[in-house]
């Protein structure tokens, strides 16, 4: 899947709405009413993907057969907060088709409006294409169970981590950081065969020049949170010195897991002892 539009983390208007859409796309989308922000704003078509009070994403099938999915943001109260600030439906088009520039596997970013009163946000979206046949790595781990203490293989650990961690060094080199890299948000394609993995749902994401360390801290320990009862210590301990690559610092490799250590401290997932 390609990105034909590297979008931009910006406020998109000041007061009203605007909508910004693939080229490419714009006649398959028409009959979502994207123009239309009394239309997108309340869009409840096809399956419903994930659902809380002020996020909905649903998995709609066009008329040419193409399934997209369609997350919108809508807020009831006044968010000041969100003043002059890129809505999280423009930072998630933005880090997507930066992740991908990267050489990382992403959705395509299909198109991406906003709705603003005096700089405020009170809804945005986000349209981005399927990733056909393809499975969330948490999902994955919930239904492959191969041998006792451990519900992903060998073998499919080995394949996920041979195309994630190359995705994840060049992010970190990059300085750009997911700061939401839970399992739930790696998509898995053809797990038993030529597994390819894909990154997806970042509206939080950041690029920093001077604070790399700490969003090392937070990605590493976001694939944490899970691992501690799918992993076992090993493996765990595997990926971490892939992920360092050869010649890495053995001082600041233990302040690194001791980092990620605590941050998981903070709010321990089930299972977990900190390592000494």
């Amino acid at each position: 899947m390609t990105q034909a539009i590297r979008w931009k983390r910006s406020v998109l208007v000041f007061h009203g709405s605007v909508t910004e859409v693939n080229p490419d796309w714009r006649e398959s989308l028409a009959p979502l009413s994207l123009d239309v922000p009394q239309q997108w704003s309340r869009f409840d078509r096809g399956e419903v993907a994930s659902a809380s009070r002020s996020t909905n994403s649903f998995k709609v099938t066009l008329e040419s057969g193409e399934v997209v999915f369609f997350k919108r943001y809508v807020y009831f109260t006044r968010r000041l907060r969100s003043l002059l600030i890129p809505s999280k439906a423009t930072v998630e088009a933005w880090g997507l088709s930066e992740l991908h520039r990267l050489g990382c596997r992403t959705p395509e970013v299909l198109a991406v409006g906003e709705r603003r009163v005096l700089g405020n946000v009170r809804a945005a979206f986000v349209v981005t294409r399927e990733i056909v046949d393809s499975i969330s790595l948490a999902e994955l781990a919930e239904t492959v169970t191969e041998k006792p203490g451990s519900l992903l293989g060998q073998r499919q650990i080995n394949d996920i981590a041979a195309d994630l961690i190359p995705q994840l060094q060049a992010m970190h080199r990059a300085g750009f950081f997911h700061y939401d890299l839970k399992w739930r948000n790696l998509m898995v394609q053809d797990p038993d065969g030529e597994c390819r993995v894909y990154v997806i749902d970042c509206p939080r994401a950041r690029r920093h020049r001077w604070r790399r360390f700490r969003g090392q801290v937070v990605d590493l320990s976001a694939l944490s949170r899970v691992a501690v009862s799918r992993l076992s210590k090993i493996q765990r301990l595997r990926f971490f010195i892939r992920y360092l690559g050869p010649g890495y610092d053995r001082t600041r490799a233990r302040r690194l897991l001791s980092a990620v250590n605590a941050h998981l401290s903070r709010r321990p997932p089930r299972g977990w002892k900190a390592t000494p």
